[in-house]
């Protein structure tokens, strides 16, 4: 079984029961066979959204590996089972921040905010997000314009008005590259062009300067 054939077999026993992948995957590799134990641990993990499956440290090298150019993020909306979707995109207009009341009167907070991303054929693509409770700690500090990935389940709902609305519930979120830093990218960018064609201006004109002098030596 090669790599394609086993990524497909994790994501189909990913979306086919989540809790039972993550404990599995957990039991695996921590040894721990305590049933109740793993319950335990993978609702402490659905809780906390700074806890990963994976090392820290994977984190750390696919960042490193992403600001060298090694890995690029392409816009995209990649549609999976059970109404699961990976956007990718960057964030337009503002990011909302509201609070909620549940059945038990608790409070709790929803952070709303849309993604535009580019389909297949270069069409832009929003997608409406919104993400509960601890789950938002990361995306309410997202800004207007930062590249962002994020993972969710597809809601459909309909409005006082009839029409049927989709949302996506994050899962999961990732700032790839804030608007800052891609302001800078460019900004390099273009200082390097800029320089590149100085470069060349100069080197067209040297041939004229030359010919210019040898001429000058003939008389």
């Amino acid at each position: 079984m090669n790599y394609t054939e086993m990524r497909k077999m994790l994501e189909k026993m990913a979306n086919e029961s989540h809790r039972d992948f993550a404990k599995a995957l957990i039991s695996f590799e921590k040894g721990i066979n305590d049933k109740e134990a793993l319950d335990k641990i993978y609702q402490d993990f659905m809780n906390n959204d700074s806890i990963s499956l994976l090392n820290d440290e994977f984190d750390y090298m696919i960042d490193e590996l992403r600001e060298n150019g090694q890995i690029k993020e392409i816009e995209s909306i990649e549609q999976e089972d059970n109404n699961l979707v990976n956007v990718v995109g960057n964030i337009v207009g503002n990011v909302d921040v509201v609070e909620r009341e549940n059945k038990n009167g608790e409070m709790f907070k929803v952070v709303n905010f849309s993604i535009v991303s580019n389909d297949e054929n270069g069409n832009k693509f929003y997608t409406n997000c919104s993400v509960y409770g601890e789950k938002g700690n990361i995306p309410k500090d997202f800004n207007q314009g930062d590249f962002v990935k994020i993972f969710g389940q597809i809601r459909t709902s309909v409005g006082d008005d009839g029409k049927e609305y989709t949302n996506v519930r994050v899962l999961s979120s990732k700032l790839l590259k804030a608007k800052e830093q891609m302001k800078e990218n460019e900004e390099k960018k273009e200082s390097v062009l800029g320089a590149i064609k100085k470069y060349k201006a100069e080197e067209q004109k040297k041939p004229l300067d030359k010919k210019e002098t040898s001429k000058e030596n003939e008389r």
